[in-house]
């Protein structure tokens, strides 16, 4: 029965997590994202490959991504994620690897993902990504789904972008879906050092959440970022630290008004040109 009980608050915590923070089932977010109140569809760099895949499109070198979070510093709510972006002459490809869970309630993820410059001004991208939940002795269940964004510059460094995830709605569990999530944003940089990012996200089966990032270089040694969300109200943030020429680590904590901190750190590799 504790065995049970144990498998129900781990299931009963993801489906929350998913649905009421607007984060689509199986798919992580990334340190940068986390410590801007998860605002990510402006990105144009490997951390795209976590949100919006058309920002993929203006990468120019091969870049790599590795990250891990504790959501709302439990145990068992502990998500790990891997990826690398590599530009080619027919576009720029991704390949991400996650891992969510414990041995009561896991998952597991693959994306392949492909963006593509149509002009200077509009970026557009997608993501193929299978996912498996394994629930300990009642079997486990995989699946396809997509992902599709977009990126345009509207007038001179004012970028919008917009994005559906899991384009396609599942059963996961008995009467729990993956949650179709629509999203629009708009990003504007207040001179070299400081960019603003604002989205509107919306799970067709919830309330849209408003969401407010910005990130801050004062100098080529960090990056403070911070942000906020209006659903459920909850706040961020996070640092950038390059520690090598080709290295960032980023970290941030994110805060939720009811079930408090969620932790996140990663190191992302990008190669110089």
């Amino acid at each position: 029965m504790n065995r049970f009980i144990s498998i129900v608050a781990i299931v009963l915590g993801v489906i929350f997590q998913s649905l009421h923070a607007q984060n689509a089932i199986l798919l992580p977010i990334s340190p940068r994202s986390s410590g801007m109140g998860k605002t990510s569809l402006n990105f144009t760099d490997v951390h795209s490959l976590f949100g919006n895949q058309a920002g993929m499109a203006a990468v120019e070198e091969f870049g790599a991504l590795g990250m891990v979070e504790q959501r709302f510093l439990l145990a068992d709510l502990r998500q790990a994620a891997i990826g690398a972006v590599l530009p080619t002459f027919s576009g720029v490809f991704g390949l991400s690897l996650r891992n969510f869970g414990t041995l009561d309630y896991r998952e597991n993820g693959v994306g392949v993902a492909y963006a593509r410059k149509l002009s200077d001004r509009l970026r557009i991208g997608g993501q193929l990504h299978w996912a498996q939940i394994n629930l300990a002795e009642y079997g486990s269940r995989s699946f396809f789904n997509l992902d599709f964004g977009v990126q345009a510059e509207l007038l001179p460094n004012l970028w919008a972008a917009a994005q559906v995830r899991n384009a396609i709605r599942q059963e996961v569990l008995t009467r729990e879906y993956t949650p179709t999530v629509f999203s629009a944003g708009l990003a504007y940089p207040l001179g070299e050092k400081v960019s603003l990012q604002v989205e509107l996200v919306k799970d067709i089966d919830f309330p849209a959440d408003l969401r407010f990032g910005m990130e801050y270089n004062p100098s080529k040694l960090i990056f403070l970022r911070a942000g906020i969300n209006t659903a459920p109200g909850g706040w961020s943030f996070g640092l950038g630290l390059p520690i090598l020429e080709n290295l960032v680590f980023d970290c941030a904590a994110a805060y939720h008004p009811y079930l408090g901190f969620t932790p996140s750190a990663g190191i992302a590799y990008r190669k110089k040109k």
